[in-house]
């Protein structure tokens, strides 16, 4: 079951749109306030340049995947005046400091959690599936040393990064996000997730895991932090819980004088086999429920599909730790920003539906949404009027003719394909 905020809240709320995201942005990275966040040194942007501190955040958001120095000759032939070499702006980049992104990052969730109307959540919950994906980085000794490597037997390494991110798979927001080493696990890189997870706000929440993440010390956070959690546990999980092969069953386990109460459920798959759900939700949430909630989880699996596939994740603009930070963080931001003109996008296309009473129905082009909102940033951001130019992009014709045809209830076996996306165009 489906809802939204409390009726008494709605009345002095509104549903959020693109622009006023985008405005919010951009007065932040014009404010003096910002810059005393953003740079690393007091003395740093203080005098005139021909690519100042907010030139610079704004073309480290909106680079796509071309080669920099012509990102950087389109940029200024959009925005106007004389371009920069591409040296330049890797020196200038280098006194920012990448959690200046993550600030922007957690406005526009602020923003969002406080003010807008249509907030989904289950049953009072909101739902966060917790997932790491590996992460291609420019193959340079310095980001092999920062970040780790992986090898290809041949003795060749190649820079890898490993990240885990918490992903609101309902109103579809990456709520925490992070970049670590490679060779980091990530039963380690989710327990400090779920603090952040809880001071962020997100305690009344049901996280969705897979099996790579259960262990007594998670159960025990968990259940300290007073967050509600759906884990699919593997055959070499706990033995207590590996005991238990059938139905649906409470569980007590013990571990260095401290103890955590579980309920595992055996749900049979329709092609025979056992899904083993641990969870601390009570009864009422059935195993037919939970089955479903656990299928949720796979929000975050196309969440990684549309970073890495659609906001081009894995090419980056620089070759440094910094660089490799912001561009990261970067994406994260313009993700989320993303969401929020895709939410128009579906209002417009199920207003269509709802007049043809279609069964089916047509569903926002990502990949062209993406594409068009990084190719307008510029034009955007420095103008007076963001509303109108944002409107030549979300124009009901262009909707309608890029928009993609969603098809209900089907199911597909799971391919691994080989990886396609595209890298650094350094």
């Amino acid at each position: 079951m489906l809802c939204t905020k409390s009726m008494k809240l709605v009345e002095a709320m509104t549903k959020l749109d693109f622009v006023v995201m985008l405005k919010m942005v951009k007065e932040d990275v014009d404010s003096q306030e910002y810059l005393e966040i953003a740079r690393r040194i007091p003395t740093a942007f203080t005098r005139n340049r021909k690519m100042p501190f907010c030139d610079i955040i704004n073309f480290i958001i909106s680079s796509k995947a071309r080669s920099v120095q012509t990102e950087l000759d389109l940029f200024f032939k959009q925005k106007g005046g004389e371009t920069v070499s591409r040296q330049a702006f890797s020196k200038a980049r280098e006194k920012i400091d990448p959690r200046a992104i993550v600030y922007l990052n957690k406005k526009v969730l602020g923003k969002f959690e406080k003010e807008d109307c249509d907030v989904l959540t289950y049953k009072g919950y909101r739902l966060i599936g917790v997932d790491g994906t590996i992460i291609d980085l420019p193959n340079t000794p310095e980001l092999r040393e920062a970040y780790g490597y992986s090898s290809n037997g041949t003795g060749k390494e190649y820079a890898k990064g490993l990240s885990v991110m918490a992903f609101d798979v309902l109103n579809k927001l990456i709520l925490e996000a992070g970049l670590d080493r490679y060779d980091d696990g990530e039963k380690t890189l989710i327990m400090p997730m779920v603090d952040s997870l809880e001071a962020s706000g997100y305690r009344e929440s049901i996280l969705l895991l897979d099996r790579g993440y259960p262990s007594f010390d998670l159960f025990d956070k968990l259940e300290s932090n007073g967050m509600k959690y759906v884990i699919r546990v593997s055959s070499n999980s706990l033995a207590e819980i590996n005991a238990i092969s059938q139905g649906d069953q409470a569980l007590r386990i013990e571990r260095k004088n401290k103890a955590v109460h579980l309920r595992v459920v055996n749900i049979v798959l329709k092609n025979g086999d056992v899904e083993k759900l641990v969870t601390n939700l009570p009864a009422d949430f059935g195993s037919g429920e939970l089955k479903e909630l656990y299928s949720k989880r796979w929000g975050s699996e196309t969440n990684f599909d549309r970073l890495k596939n659609k906001m081009l994740l894995e090419v980056f603009t620089g070759e440094s730790e910094t660089a490799v930070l912001q561009d990261f963080h970067a994406a994260i931001l313009l993700t989320n920003l993303t969401r929020f003109a895709e939410r128009e996008q579906e209002d417009i296309l199920s207003k269509k539906k709802a007049v043809r009473k279609r069964r089916n129905a047509y569903k926002p082009n990502v990949s062209k949404l993406i594409a068009d909102i990084k190719e307008n940033w510029v034009k955007m951001i420095y103008t007076k009027n963001p509303k109108r130019v944002f409107n030549q992009i979300m124009l009901y014709y262009r909707v309608k003719r890029y928009a993609v045809y969603s098809l209900q209830d089907r199911s597909f076996p799971r391919v691994i394909r080989e990886k396609t996306h595209r890298k650094s165009p350094l």
